[in-house]
């Protein structure tokens, strides 16, 4: 057994009787197993071939800290201006009730994932594990190990929330580890929409000489019921002293709908899974997502739709724009299994290149085991188009002003896919952050 594994076995048994609910056999159970399975497995290495372009040696080398208690905060959290939501806030995965909001309609639960797992541990045990892999890599089993604090939304059928549905997590103490566990169940004909945000307080890597980081490993299932339809925003921008590997993974029923945004402008080592599982007839799930990233920043996308039904339809557009030395990774598979017959599945990811040190490595995958269906996927890999620019130039633009309107242009795709107004507005402008106009120095290229 390694170092690492040893470290994160000696923290859990540490605060294993001070989680919530540990008096609930279920949980109990759900907690040893998934420790059990982290001990088997550890963090996943060079020879997994899930992982093969992203190393979490940065992560598995530094002893962090679990974190029991956040204590006190009391900066405001940031907010997605002009856009009311029901909020559950957590700082370093720890319930923040004071900054808190959420009083949706009758009959729904929005409700932090400690008070439930204490109180009523009975209403989740039904749901908790439900959409996870029998194969979870050592990070998810982790996750399920702590099981201590997050958020529960329940929907109950019919429900329809006035505002949607914001969790918001800040990471602000360095050297630390934090393991949020989400879930959200839809009830048949509901319809919600839940923003689940990362943010840092501070750059811990940059105030500290560059030796201190954190890592947010999150978790969310999803359960929806026959005809529930749901719009999920996974928005990520923390700092480069920052790690998260996030893993969102659902499961639909008949004529479900759901709808994935993933959205990563930051953060020094992200890996998001996304795992959807099409379990009814006639449900469909959209998958949608943006990288942007600069510097020596990395991010990962893993995806994988399961068509577990027949007349079942998928869609994913992800869409990368990558400058400096920063790494961009995406897998992405749809399987058709036995007997889904009539499925409609399409991928596509396309990428820019803005900086000839950047890289990407993508991966499209189709595994289908029915004979009548209908499924593409493809990739692109590219820079920005020099007589688009000369285009653009000629007509009087500044060469900064001429790039920033091609990479929007490039981007636009995904980002009018967001419903709400307010947050295309929000990442319009975060997006301009994330990917200023290059210096006189930079090395950028174009086609």
């Amino acid at each position: 057994m390694n170092a690492a594994i040893q470290h994160h076995l000696k923290q859990y048994r540490a605060h294993a009787e001070k989680l919530p609910g540990r008096e609930s056999p279920w949980l109990r159970a759900a907690r040893a197993a998934g420790l059990a399975r982290f001990e088997k497995v550890g963090f996943p290495g060079p020879r997994d071939e899930n992982w093969r372009y992203t190393s979490v040696k940065p992560i598995a080398s530094k002893p962090l800290q679990y974190v029991a208690e956040f204590g006190d905060a009391a900066d405001a959290p940031p907010e997605i201006p002009d856009l009311p939501t029901h909020r559950l806030v957590f700082i370093d995965g720890q319930f923040a009730a004071a900054h808190s909001a959420a009083n949706p309609l009758p009959g729904i639960r929005v409700v932090s994932f400690a008070e439930m797992a204490a109180q009523s541990p009975a209403q989740i045990a039904e749901f908790f594990g439900a959409a996870m892999p029998a194969d979870a890599h050592g990070f998810a089993a982790l996750n399920s190990a702590y099981s201590h604090d997050g958020a529960v939304v329940h929907l109950p059928a019919n429900a329809k929330p006035d505002k949607p549905i914001e969790l918001l997590f800040i990471s602000r103490r360095a050297n630390s580890f934090c393991a949020p566990r989400n879930l959200i169940v839809g009830g048949e004909n509901c319809q919600a929409r839940v923003i689940e945000r990362y943010v840092s307080s501070g750059d811990a890597h940059a105030a500290n000489g560059g030796d201190h980081h954190r890592l947010t490993n999150s978790v969310t299932e999803i359960i929806l019921a026959a005809r529930a339809n749901l719009e999920h925003y996974l928005l990520q921008n923390q700092t480069s002293g920052d790690y998260q590997v996030s893993g969102i993974y659902a499961r639909q029923a008949a004529a479900s709908r759901l709808r994935c945004h993933s959205v990563t402008l930051g953060g020094g080592l992200v890996r998001n899974d996304l795992r959807v599982e099409l379990g009814g007839e006639h449900a469909h799930c959209d998958m949608l997502g943006l990288y942007a990233i600069g510097g020596r920043r990395h991010a990962d996308n893993h995806t994988t739709v399961a068509h577990a039904a027949a007349h079942c339809s998928s869609r994913e557009l992800y869409k990368g724009v990558l400058t400096g030395r920063a790494r961009g990774v995406f897998h992405g598979r749809i399987q058709v299994r036995p007997g889904a017959q009539k499925t409609d599945a399409a991928q596509t990811n396309n990428n820019l290149l803005l900086s000839r040190a950047a890289e990407i490595d993508t991966k499209p995958q189709l595994e289908i085991y029915a004979d009548d269906v209908k499924c593409s996927h493809g990739a692109t890999v590219g820079r920005l188009d020099a007589e688009a620019l000369f285009y653009l130039r000629a007509r009087g633009m500044a060469a900064e002003e001429a790039r920033r309107l091609l990479i929007f242009a490039f981007v636009d795709e995904v980002i009018a896919e967001l419903s709400i107004p307010e947050l295309r507005d929000w990442l319009t402008a975060r997006l301009g952050e994330a990917l200023p106009a290059p210096g006189a120095n930079d090395e950028t290229c174009e086609s």
